[in-house]
């Protein structure tokens, strides 16, 4: 079910293409009537500098008189011009209104993925800082459906924002860096499950079914071929580890 701030949003931006059709519109016929109205200006001008103009009340009014004939013209050119200036008054609102939306929801997101960047944040720090750093970027990516709904965008969202950055994230964890590089197996991370908590946590929206599988093998795919994987070596050293950090 889409959230009523998601609502609001297409609401608001249907309301901006509608205004932005009219607002062609209106600065078209705008422009159609002005240069009509020039053009009656201009004619009736140069008759009135053919005849001998006098400073006084009857000279004034019929001056003005010449016009009259030319009044709905000038009254509707004068209109429509108005009637822009609305419309522009009322797209400026409208936006108005829809950046507060984005950054509300933008505040309700960021308050979820903090309480699960503390999860993680003494273990890793460098994370919590880069992903601080993108954050903001992240939400416009995800933004208004907070959905991933198949791997290619899955695979667009990680290569942009954390592929480069995942031999980072792994070497400065701590356990890691306690048990001097060593992994279990292959398919063995030190930050991967963190890694996925805080990321897939802040897909709020629909996710489809094998994300998580898929999100994890990206982020085994990122990691150094070269590492050392050895269980025995690293039952060892994650003995050690326990030993002096407990």
């Amino acid at each position: 079910m889409k959230s009523i701030s998601q609502l609001i949003y297409r609401y608001l931006e249907s309301i901006l293409n509608i205004g932005s059709i009219f607002r062609f519109i209106i600065i078209l016929v705008a422009i159609c009537m002005f240069v009509l109205s020039f053009i009656a200006f201009i004619s009736t001008q140069r008759l009135l500098f053919e005849n001998h103009f006098d400073f006084s009340p009857d000279g004034m009014s019929f001056y003005i008189n010449q016009f009259s004939k030319f009044n709905g013209l000038f009254a509707a050119t004068i209109t429509i011009i108005l009637a822009y200036y609305g419309i522009e008054r009322l797209k400026a609102a409208e936006r108005a209104n829809i950046d507060k939306v984005r950054l509300d929801r933008y505040s309700d997101w960021k308050t979820i993925t903090d309480a699960r960047i503390d999860v993680v944040k003494d273990e890793n720090p460098l994370f919590r800082r880069e992903f601080i750093n993108i954050r903001y970027q992240l939400f416009e990516d995800l933004y208004p459906a907070f959905a991933i709904e198949n791997k290619k965008q899955l695979r667009a969202l990680f290569n942009k924002y954390f592929a480069n950055l995942i031999p980072a994230f792994e070497s400065n964890n701590k356990k890691q860096q306690g048990c001097g590089g060593i992994y279990q197996s292959a398919a063995y991370t030190y930050f991967g499950q963190n890694f996925l908590f805080v990321f897939l946590g802040s897909v709020i929206g629909v996710k489809y079914d094998n994300a998580t599988e898929d999100l994890l093998e990206m982020y085994l795919a990122s990691l150094p071929s070269d590492r050392i994987i050895d269980s025995l070596a690293y039952q060892s050293a994650l003995e050690r580890y326990i030993k002096y950090n407990n």
